[in-house]
């Protein structure tokens, strides 16, 4: 465990609490999604995260944009866009971040590029993203103006 934690393995000052069944911490891009190890005073702490938040320090939007510019097939393209929504729906700063970077253009282009891959499920994710699929909703405006103008009109 000392190794795995960049630890002394004659450390016998430090607590550290161990959780069966649990994600090891790994340095850099092999960082396991969902929790982190927190060092604070010697004292070491597995920490679970939410996808939505554990996102934004993995690369935010751009993370899912580009597992929806990998897919290749149907279900891996739902699958990338179906993250996007559920991201961008549960966490603000994402949603943000796709408006400053203009991510709904990128998303539309990326649509028009897998042309042969969309299906009404995939177009039903794109309008629920944008706000103009809400059923319940009885109002006629648009909610979210930038992505509609961005993602809809261009696609």
């Amino acid at each position: 465990i000392a190794k795995q934690l960049g630890m002394s393995s004659h450390e016998n000052a430090t607590p550290i609490r161990v959780l069966h069944n649990s994600a090891g911490h790994l340095s850099g891009p092999a960082r396991s999604l969902g929790g982190v190890v927190v060092g604070y005073l010697g004292v070491r702490v597995f920490t679970p995260r939410p996808v939505t938040k554990m996102i934004e320090n993995v690369g935010g939007c751009s993370v899912l944009l580009g597992l929806i510019a990998m897919a290749q097939d149907v279900e891996s393209l739902y699958a990338g866009v179906k993250a996007l929504v559920c991201v961008v729906r549960g966490n603000r700063s994402v949603q943000q971040e796709m408006d400053r970077r203009r991510g709904y253009q990128t998303l539309a282009m990326l649509l028009r590029k897998k042309r042969s891959l969309l299906n009404s499920h995939i177009l039903h994710l794109a309008f629920s993203l944008v706000g103009t699929v809400d059923s319940g909703r009885e109002s006629s405006s648009i909610p979210h103006p930038v992505s509609f103008q961005d993602l809809l009109c261009d696609l």
